[in-house]
């Protein structure tokens, strides 16, 4: 069984713009996904794709318009309607995320020891001593030194902060991790450091993670399998080095081969006379684009064993 499956999962925005017309922004747009135990499902895709909305989504820091999330069996949106909250402690405890911006997500104001151990004693764990072994444990889960523990958040690189929001994370023993980009605002040379960091802990810990990432061979290189986004929607599912080596959505080739459209004029004729609230939202810049798929948007659908593309090509 799956430890978290995403069903059907809607985030809609709703505002409105000129003239007073309400205008309804689908940042997710009807996602299914699952993540087995033990496993990084990578989730690709360009920046406003819906990426970050769907994890924070899944972990219901965001508020769903529609849909299922089940973590464990359990139905957590039905759970949070119903201020179940043994259920909701459940999973606030085995549930986390590690954020992008490694400068924005810790207080400044807080030594690395208290930012690590403040999640246990939410979830009740009490002694000072007990918090303070299980913090420098955690420190050097993530290969930092002890000294870390009285020091504040300036005082470390990019890099070594993005530890300690990680070590924070695995503070209270998760089982489901979203990493939210959590190594694209750095060097490359720390983002292999903190991909294998990634990698070590999984084989120690056990730990899942929804790993999202707009670069592709970020997510090739830790990922067991792949979801390709664009527009709210899921474009193309797989395993890793099944996508990587034979992409079947126009889109993840687009992503692969990093070169424009090969007919940018026509693409951009399409954008200015042809929406796509009905058909496939890849529409206006697919150059294998046929009638069907400015008017009928294409269901995800398994044309091989693991391997489901949303194209009417297919």
């Amino acid at each position: 069984m799956s430890l978290i499956r995403i069903q059907d999962l809607k985030v809609y925005y709703t505002g409105h713009g000129l003239f007073r017309k309400q205008s309804v922004t689908k940042a997710v747009d009807g996602v299914s996904l699952f993540v087995n135990d033990h496993e990084t499902l990578g989730l690709v895709g360009e920046s406003g794709s819906g990426k970050s909305t769907l994890g924070r989504a899944a972990l219901l820091l965001i508020k769903p318009t529609a849909g299922s999330i089940l973590f464990d069996g359990v139905d957590m949106m039905n759970a949070a309607v119903h201020k179940n909250r043994p259920a909701m402690k459940k999973f606030r405890r085995e549930a986390q995320i590690v954020f992008q911006d490694p400068y924005g997500s810790l207080n400044p104001r807080m030594k690395v020891g208290k930012i690590i151990s403040d999640p246990l004693r939410v979830h009740g764990v009490r002694g000072r001593k007990v918090l303070k072994e299980k913090a420098l444990r955690l420190l050097e889960l993530v290969g930092l030194p002890a000294s870390a523990y009285d020091t504040y958040p300036y005082a470390f690189s990019g890099g070594q902060r993005q530890r300690i929001s990680i070590a924070r994370a695995l503070s209270i023993g998760p089982r489901f991790i979203v990493a939210d980009e959590p190594v694209s605002s750095l060097d490359i040379s720390i983002q292999a450091q903190l991909l294998n960091l990634f990698k070590e802990i999984q084989e120690k810990e056990g730990v899942s993670y929804l790993f999202i990432s707009h670069d592709l061979r970020t997510v090739a290189f830790i990922a067991h399998r792949v979801a390709v986004m664009y527009l709210g929607r899921i474009m193309e599912l797989a395993q890793t080095k099944e996508l990587i080596t034979g992409p079947l959505h126009p889109y993840t080739k687009l992503l692969l081969s990093s070169i424009p459209s090969k007919d940018r004029r026509t693409t951009e004729q399409k954008e200015q006379t042809n929406g796509h609230e009905h058909g496939c939202v890849f529409y206006p810049r697919c150059g294998l684009a046929k009638d069907i798929c400015m008017d009928i948007s294409p269901d995800l659908k398994e044309v091989s064993p693991g391997h489901s593309v949303a194209c009417h090509l297919y």
